[in-house]
């Protein structure tokens, strides 16, 4: 009776997992997303930096998301194991590496 129990919950979370396995597109808007914001946090922030420039800075980058998709949709390589996806992005000065799973995104970097 365990083992059947084990069986069936087992099949139920791979269906799931296969169900909400996101796909690149949807990989492709979220690192989009993540990289502006590293960006505004990393290039847009200091206490040296005046408001109106950290502002400024904020706005450029927001634009950049349109310009930045199809760099990252290139740029990046899906490995689909059908419950999960890897993927992997090859940016000028580093490789990131992203768990996709239950509708989720796990980066490595």
């Amino acid at each position: 009776m365990k083992l059947q129990t084990v069986l069936i919950v087992g099949i139920a979370i791979a269906g799931i997992m296969a169900t909400t396995n996101p796909s690149k597109e949807r990989y492709v808007e979220y690192a989009t997303e993540q990289f502006s914001e590293t960006g505004k946090n990393s290039l847009c922030a200091g206490d040296n930096i005046p408001i109106a420039v950290q502002q400024s800075c904020k706005f450029v980058i927001s634009q950049g998301k349109v310009a930045l998709k199809p760099v990252i949709g290139n740029a990046t390589k899906q490995q689909n194991f059908g419950l999960f996806s890897l993927y992997e992005t090859d940016m000028p000065n580093k490789k990131i590496t992203t768990l996709a799973a239950f509708g989720n995104f796990f980066m490595f970097k």
